[in-house]
């Protein structure tokens, strides 16, 4: 593919830099050429970095070399960052960037997967009253050909609905809620954790978590949010869907969560999706508005996987 040369503006105090785009799959996603993200990002790279997640949805940049304070400058390119929730096994010292890793922090195997949950499309952030703009994920240890990270461009899947689907599901709204939603489809209570997790550490978490997840409740109520949604900055309607939608608005509630359930299964075209093979040193930043994600199979049991993440709030 032919890589497209965007050169931003001269500048008589800041050098000017060219960015080289080459195409990550037929209708999105393009890889940068031309930074090391280690060193400081000029306001004009900022800048053209900010349009080229609009443009692109997800960017890609290969063998970078990231600590976590990098990596957290480099998420504040698109926007503030939001304080994660830690690892157990291999907590972080900076807040803002979390590890999604199936080793702990001396190499040893936690025994399960890291996160099950994002093996299911989803939008991270979904649901907030406010979602997340982007994610920004970093490759520390991949396992080779498997672990990979599919992505669906969310644009390109409304566009391909015929009209009637459209006009039905402009009029719908779902409600996002990440454990009603991932209990329902564990066939779970909401407050159950599974019996191998209770362990002293484990169970302060769940409850400083539980705290944090009422007081939303209580401080949000419900957040529903468009199926359709205009994209914030682009405007460009896009479907809002994924696992932490469970329901539709409006529905007496196993009705609601049904067709939920069938909304989320719309068949994606191969052309709306690009699936990431990581290499160590990867960098991908998504726009959650526009894009779903999920991670794909790997041998968590015997396969190192440690990734680590940070996430920009809207």
């Amino acid at each position: 593919m032919k890589s497209d040369l965007v050169k931003p503006p001269d500048n008589p105090v800041e050098p000017s830099v060219a960015l080289h785009f080459i195409p990550l799959s037929e209708t999105f996603g393009a890889q940068v050429s031309g930074l090391d993200l280690s060193s400081d990002i000029s306001d004009i790279v900022k800048s053209a970095l900010n349009q080229a997640l609009l443009d692109h949805q997800v960017l890609l940049f290969r063998q970078q070399d990231l600590n976590e304070d990098q990596q957290a400058r480099v998420a504040e390119v698109f926007g503030p960052c939001r304080p994660l929730w830690q690892n157990q096994f291999y907590p972080s010292q900076n807040n803002r960037a979390h590890y999604l890793s199936n080793v702990d922090m001396e190499g040893r195997p936690i025994g399960r997967h890291p996160d099950p949950g994002s093996t299911h499309w989803h939008s991270d952030g979904s649901w907030s009253v406010n979602p997340s703009k982007a994610t920004v994920l970093y490759g520390i240890r991949v396992p080779e050909g498997e672990g990979v990270t599919h992505f669906a461009n969310m644009y390109q899947l409304y566009e391909d609905l015929d009209q009637p689907a459209k006009d039905r599901l402009r009029k719908l709204q779902a409600e996002h809620n990440y454990e009603l939603a991932r209990a329902a489809r564990q066939k779970r209570l909401p407050w159950q954790w599974s019996r191998a997790d209770l362990s002293v550490q484990s169970l302060l978490m769940h409850v400083t978590w539980w705290k944090s997840v009422i007081g939303r409740r209580f401080r949000d109520g419900a957040v529903f949010h468009p199926i359709v949604r205009p994209h914030p900055e682009t405007g460009r309607p896009a479907l809002y869907i994924g696992d932490h939608a469970w329901r539709v608005r409006g529905r007496f509630w196993p009705s609601g969560i049904k067709l939920m359930k069938e909304i989320n299964s719309i068949r994606f075209n191969a052309s709306a999706r690009y699936d990431h093979k990581w290499q160590p040193g990867d960098l991908l930043v998504w726009d959650n508005r526009s894009v779903l994600h999920k991670v794909g199979t790997y041998n968590f049991l015997d396969q190192v996987r440690i990734m680590r993440r940070c996430v920009v709030e809207s």
